[in-house]
């Protein structure tokens, strides 16, 4: 247990340190403004609206502190979280100043699911699940504020003093600790589950025409197994909830005879940059009776992927010991499925521009490219 906890501890810690530190958003809580962590641990909940929506995000990064391009602001009230505004900067190059503008939610294509906006535009953020991880610094003290949040409501939340961590780092067992402290390190693996999830999305397998390759698949594009739970991460049922086994899925799947097969599942997890922590993941605990002859026929996968095609390396990390797994594309396939049938499919070469496409491109591949786009805020309804 002690280890756990020195892990949560160096968890705190390190989250601020890592690479860039990301400009936060803001929330708005008891009357407290609160920097809102976002960046590689935590993105951003107007982001998570773009992903489960299938939608291009439509901000650009404007510098190596706001990859995300915006700064969202958000308030509590009545135990349940509001998007109340966007803020977005950009470049004057007549003054050479940053000007910040204000847009209300809409206009970036922000609707809730479950009620119509406030007078003010203020938006239920009805569509996120997660852990919003808060941050007050004041008179040289450091607070930190987990709010745990389901489907915009406020299930929970826990202020972590500097003395809580001390206390937490130094408790010989978790019967040491008092059961308010109990319920902060419930709260802080629950933050580590789910930093280490969106962390851990990442590209699916895929055998195809007896080649190894990648689905263009993470955390924007979902893997095809989330259509099997309804495209919700909170049915996945090792998500960041699940505090006995908590990771990503990440499937290895099969293109035969024109059919779709899922024949593996890995649950990653683990918050290293250089290694993944790998458990490999019972089918029939996943899929009961649909698991025929060890492998699982996808016939709930319908749309249109991007295959990878390619080869693994080796890379330095920079850092004695350690290396990157890098890999390295050689040419995409485009392929379109129905009901887990391979309809029709177009391999291109690595350095095909898909923005510039020439007048006498095969109508087919034209058109599997351009439903392949995802819809941006202006063309969806």
């Amino acid at each position: 247990m002690k280890r756990a906890l020195f892990i949560l501890f160096m968890l705190f810690v390190s989250g601020k340190v890592f690479a860039t530190q990301q400009e936060p958003d803001i929330l708005f809580y008891d009357n407290l403004e609160l920097s809102l962590s976002t960046g590689w641990a935590h993105p951003s909940p107007l982001e998570t609206y773009y992903y489960q929506n299938n939608i291009e995000i439509p901000f650009r990064g404007f510098s190596t502190a706001n990859y995300r391009g915006h700064v969202a602001v958000w308030e509590v009230a009545d135990d349940k979280l509001y998007l109340k505004e966007i803020l977005i900067e950009d470049f004057d190059p007549n003054t050479f100043e940053f000007i910040v503008e204000s847009f209300e939610p809409n206009e970036y294509g922000v609707e809730p699911n479950s009620c119509p906006p406030s007078d003010d535009g203020d938006v239920l953020a009805d569509w996120f699940s997660g852990i919003l991880d808060c941050y007050l610094i004041s008179e040289g003290s450091f607070d930190s504020y987990l709010l745990y949040v389901r489907e915009g409501i406020i299930i929970d939340m826990q202020i972590i003093s500097e003395q809580d961590y001390d206390m937490i780092r130094n408790a010989p067992n978790k019967d040491a600790l008092s059961e308010d402290l109990k319920k902060k390190v419930y709260m802080l693996l629950l933050n580590e589950n789910y930093i280490t999830y969106y962390f851990r999305l990442d590209n699916d397998e895929i055998e195809y025409k007896e080649q190894n390759c990648r689905l263009n698949t993470w955390a924007g594009r979902l893997s095809p197994i989330f259509g099997f739970y309804d495209n919700s991460h909170l049915n996945w049922p090792y998500n960041w909830e699940n505090t006995e086994k908590s990771g990503a899925p990440n499937c290895k799947w099969l293109i035969k005879d024109s059919k779709l097969y899922l024949t593996g599942v890995e649950l990653y997890s683990g918050l290293s940059f250089y290694t993944i922590d790998t458990e490999t993941l019972d089918l029939t605990t996943l899929f009961n009776d649909k698991v025929i002859d060890g492998v699982v026929d996808a016939n709930w996968v319908s749309g249109v992927y991007l295959i990878k095609h390619g080869y693994e390396t080796k890379e330095d990390a920079g850092w004695p010991g350690y290396t990157f797994t890098v890999f390295n594309v050689t040419e995409y396939t485009y392929i379109r499925l129905e009901e887990g049938q391979l309809l029709e499919s177009y391999t291109v070469p690595k350095d095909f521009d898909t923005q510039n496409l020439p007048e006498d491109i095969d109508p087919g591949l034209k058109q599997i490219i351009e439903d392949y786009r995802l819809p941006t805020i202006h063309s969806t309804p």
